[in-house]
């Protein structure tokens, strides 16, 4: 066993502040387990979320090193720098206590994309290769990795998220959703021409889905089919890369 220091940026609803904590870690010990040693062992009142410790329910997102990523997949060896583990908690939401954040407005905002299955009749057959063209997109955890790391929202506070095109192209690209291009509509209404393609949220899916790529697919038909206007001339971004 060796010994490592997580630094955990703190938060009691008045001030932040850096708290230094140092527990054993073995081969397979993860981000989490060792958060769970501390919480267990030295300091109950650290808080953070975690649920299915499998990398399925998507609770327990968080910056690790500046990365964001799943404390319950991610291994204390493959992230510690000179004994140390920075954590702190996703950016894009407010933060609760801690690493705890608060979901509600992502959450809202997928529910103003519709983001569920609405039948449609008669229902078609469906075979392995209708599945295949959002089979990827299914395996969304709603973890708000993308949601987080997502520089967008420095220049549009209404952006709905990268999360919300997932699911928008999950459903789109099903036969048997009644909504079809209506999906492409409320993708246009939740500010999708906002994003900037950085391929961030892509980098990090902890399910590899290509987040970047399902929005410029919306985004591609939205303008073909006249519902997303065409782009003016230049990018107009205004972000600096540099920082994220």
């Amino acid at each position: 066993m060796q010994k490592v220091t997580l630094r955990v940026k703190r938060f009691d609803g008045k001030e932040e502040s850096f708290q230094d904590y140092t527990v054993e870690y073995g081969e397979i010990t993860t981000v989490l387990e060792a958060l769970i040693q501390v919480q267990s062992e030295i300091d109950p009142s650290l808080s953070f979320r975690a649920q299915c410790r499998a990398a399925i329910c998507g609770t327990c997102g968080v910056r690790i090193n500046g990365e964001y990523k799943l404390a319950c997949k991610t291994k204390i060896k493959d992230v510690e720098k000179e004994g140390v583990v920075l954590l702190e908690p996703m950016a894009n939401m407010k933060v609760i206590k801690d690493l705890v954040v608060d979901h509600d407005e992502f959450l809202k905002k997928l529910k103003n994309v519709k983001a569920w299955f609405v039948p449609k009749e008669p229902f078609e057959k469906v075979y392995p290769e209708d599945l295949k063209k959002f089979e990827r997109e299914t395996d969304c955890i709603l973890c708000g990795l993308c949601y987080g790391t997502c520089p967008a929202f420095e220049q549009d506070k209404l952006f709905g998220g990268p999360i919300n095109y997932v699911k928008i192209y999950r459903f789109w690209k099903d036969k048997n959703d009644a909504l079809g291009d209506e999906r492409i509509v409320l993708a246009k209404e939740d500010h999708i021409t906002s994003c900037v393609h950085c391929k961030y949220c892509t980098f990090v899916c902890p399910k590899g889905i290509p987040v970047e790529q399902d929005i410029s697919q919306i985004e591609f038909y939205g303008r073909q089919k006249g519902i997303i206007e065409q782009p003016q001339q230049g990018f107009g971004f205004g972000f600096d890369f540099g920082n994220f």
